[in-house]
């Protein structure tokens, strides 16, 4: 039952997806957190599994207020470190043990670990 639940609202998550962007979210994490969302309003709220239209417009407004606060997380001051590209390590490893890295290639490394 609450697959198809799911179902009736994922349209809403994929538009937000598509409108909003949050750092190193994957669409795996937007289901996740549409899930997630879906099952408090569920819990909250009395007949709204009986009623679509309004469960509809109820997650609408519950999900895009979620997202947005993830939004604000994100771009406060003091969470900037949060922002900061990902640079994995496996991509250039094989040139530290080939000693193909020059000197400032090598403190540049370690200035990004």
């Amino acid at each position: 039952m609450f697959k198809e639940l799911y179902e009736e609202v994922q349209g809403i998550v994929y538009k937000c997806r598509n409108e909003y962007h949050l750092h190193l979210w994957e669409l795996s994490d937007w289901d996740q957190e549409g899930m997630i969302c879906l099952h408090e309003l569920i819990s909250r709220e009395e007949g709204i599994v009986e009623d679509i239209p309004r469960l509809r417009k109820y997650f609408k407004t519950k999900f895009r207020n979620r997202i947005l606060d993830y939004i604000r997380k994100q771009e406060s001051q003091k969470r900037r470190y949060d922002k900061e590209p990902y640079e994995e390590v496996g991509e250039i490893s094989h040139r530290i043990s080939e000693g193909g890295m020059w000197l400032d290639e090598y403190c540049l490394f370690h200035e990004t670990l």
